[in-house]
């Protein structure tokens, strides 16, 4: 029988622009969870955050493409610029459990982007997990 898991996480955040590492609470829900084998969904609360799975060490030429891609300025909306990233990014990941871990390479990240330029602001992420 399938079983479903669902967690609330809060996550402080501050940016612009700032990658804050989710791979270890992800990991967390899944022990709690107790599905061996399954799919974790993943969603960040907002129209503005973002979430990415990045190969650890390519995170400063990540940010340097974003923002040579999509300016901050010259928006007539302040904070066009997030809204854009968050948008070709996405709000939500889907990633498979293998063996209560997430099925992805050792070497990769799980990061909740900050796109605005905030300070002990706190992002809502829902994990919800179904499998065996």
């Amino acid at each position: 029988m399938v079983k479903v898991f669902s967690k609330l996480v809060e996550i402080k955040t501050f940016g612009p622009m700032v990658l804050h590492p989710l791979r270890n609470i992800l990991e967390r829900c899944i022990k709690e969870s107790d599905i061996e084998n399954g799919v974790l969904y993943a969603s960040v609360e907002g129209a503005t955050p973002a979430l990415v799975i990045l190969e650890r060490g390519l995170e400063s030429l990540f940010i340097n493409f974003l923002t040579k891609f999509i300016p901050f300025t010259g928006w007539e909306h302040g904070n066009a610029y997030a809204h854009l990233i968050s948008t070709l990014l996405s709000t939500n990941l889907v990633i498979p459990i293998e063996n209560y871990s997430l099925a992805l390479n050792s070497s990769t990240e799980v990061y909740l982007l900050e796109t605005r330029s905030v300070h002990n602001h706190s992002r809502s992420v829902t994990v919800e997990i179904h499998g065996v």
